[in-house]
Order: C-alpha cells, then sequence, then structure tokens
C-alpha cells in the first residue's frame, strides 16, 4: 500500500496526519526491537490500521477499553504509558472532563498527544507517554479556578481505577433504529433522541452520527453525550409484536 492509497482510505480524516502516520508505520515494520508512535488514534483508526495485511505485526497499546492509543512493534512485556493524577484541591468549585481537558491543552499539548482521561470524583486520570508526564508535572497547577495536584504513577499502580465496569439491561425496542436506541437508553422521547442526534451528541464507534435511521448493530458502542457509554448486545428475542427484547451494556 503507498501512501496516497492509505490517505484514501480515511478520507474523512487530516491528510497531512495520515501521512504522518503511514510513515510510522513504515518506520516500524523495519524495527527489531521496541518501538511506538508519539501520538495516540482513536478507535476508528487501530481498527482500520489492525485489518491491514500491509501492517501485520504492528499492534495497539492498552486495554480495549482505551478510546486512544499507540501503535507499537516488538511489545511484548514494555508499556510506555505513565498515569496522571489530576487531584482537585477546592472540591467546593466542581471541575467536569471538559474542564481538566482544556487545562491540559491550554499548555499546548495537542489532543492526539495524550490518551483517555478519566474523571473518578475529586481526581483526574490522564493516560500519557511516559516523556512527556514530567511536563504536566512541572507546569499543571490549576484547572479553570480550581488548584490542583499532580502526582506521576506507573500505569500498573491506578489500572484498576479506572477500568469501566459493564452493567447489563435487557430492553425492549421497536427496531435497531438509532433514534430508537437513544431514546431507549437516554430514557427520552423520540423526538428528544432525534434532537440530540441532530445536534452532534451522539457517537456510534466514536464517530458522530446524525442519521436517524441508522440501524444499530450487536457489538456497536453508542456513545450520548451528557448521559453516558453503551455497548450493544444481542437479540434474546423477537416478541409477539414483533418488537425486540436486546441486551445493553452500559459502561460505569
Amino acid at each position: 500500500m503507498n501512501k496516497k492509497d492509505f490517505q484514501k482510505t480515511f478520507w474523512q480524516e487530516d491528510p497531512y496526519k495520515m501521512a504522518k502516520l503511514y510513515e510510522a508505520l513504515e518506520r516500524a515494520k523495519d524495527y527489531a526491537f521496541f518501538y511506538y508512535t508519539d501520538e495516540f488514534y482513536p478507535p476508528q483508526i487501530i481498527d482500520e490500521v489492525l485489518r491491514m495485511k500491509d501492517f501485520q505485526g504492528i499492534e495497539a497499546l492498552g486495554p480495549s477499553f482505551f478510546e486512544r492509543r499507540v501503535f507499537a512493534v516488538h511489545a511484548e512485556g514494555m508499556m510506555p504509558y505513565s498515569i496522571i493524577a489530576i487531584e482537585n484541591l477546592d472540591p467546593q468549585i466542581a471541575l467536569t472532563h471538559k474542564d481538566y481537558l482544556g487545562a491540559i491543552m491550554a499548555l499546548g499539548l495537542q489532543r492526539e498527544k495524550f490518551g483517555d482521561l478519566y474523571v473518578k470524583g475529586e481526581v483526574a486520570y490522564l493516560v500519557i507517554l511516559a516523556e512527556r508526564a514530567s511536563y504536566l508535572l512541572e507546569h499543571l497547577s490549576q484547572v479553570g479556578r480550581a488548584n490542583v495536584s499532580v502526582t506521576v504513577h506507573a500505569f500498573e499502580e491506578v489500572m484498576e481505577t479506572f477500568t469501566p465496569s459493564l452493567k447489563a439491561m435487557d430492553k425492549v425496542v421497536a427496531s435497531r433504529r438509532l433514534d430508537v436506541m437513544v431514546a431507549e437508553m437516554a430514557k427520552l422521547s423520540r423526538t428528544k433522541a432525534v434532537e440530540l442526534i441532530s445536534s452532534g451528541r451522539v457517537l456510534v464507534n466514536y464517530h458522530v452520527v446524525k442519521e436517524r435511521a441508522k440501524e444499530i448493530k450487536e457489538e456497536d458502542t453508542l456513545t450520548i453525550r451528557g448521559v453516558g457509554k453503551f455497548k450493544i448486545g444481542e437479540v434474546l428475542k423477537e416478541t409477539q409484536k414483533g418488537n425486540l427484547l436486546m441486551r445493553f451494556y452500559q459502561f460505569y
């Protein structure tokens, strides 16, 4: 596969960034030692690259629930990630995921330079390459109006803290349409669900989808901003009225 064909595969993405990724993957093929990209990539890019015959032997590092990961070769037993714990020292000031993300990017780190960000109570946990951890340790002291403390942890030390749990639930739905699924998961009317979809607040497999009639398949990940993230399970049975009894899993 040449660079132009690779870029065409990711026609929705920034062509410069895809050219850079192609060059990094081509370099990786020649290495006989541990090598990883210096940028994180979302699931839609990861899944496509891992299907490509040209890049067999390349893997995405980290657990499957990570939404952003780096590519690597010869990674047996190797983990280049650190976890930054950012603790809110002014708990009377409520901080959101958006607040932490904005503060980090305000320091000059582009979004692709760090991985997932999880907020658990008064602490946010950030996945980042170990060589960048010291920069945040030195420069991040405030998020919004709140003072924060920053500590660096080895990846394995705090993994259990933000590993998501899945809560299974069975629901009857009229069809597999996106608007039907959103209405059921968000406990909204179909009209309100369509408004969420139209406003770009609904993602299917981490892509914004505005097609309300899109059919949702088993194993799809449905993210409803402001509501939560769900994994679509199997159809358990069809009811006498033609509806579907389906299993869903909510991340929490």
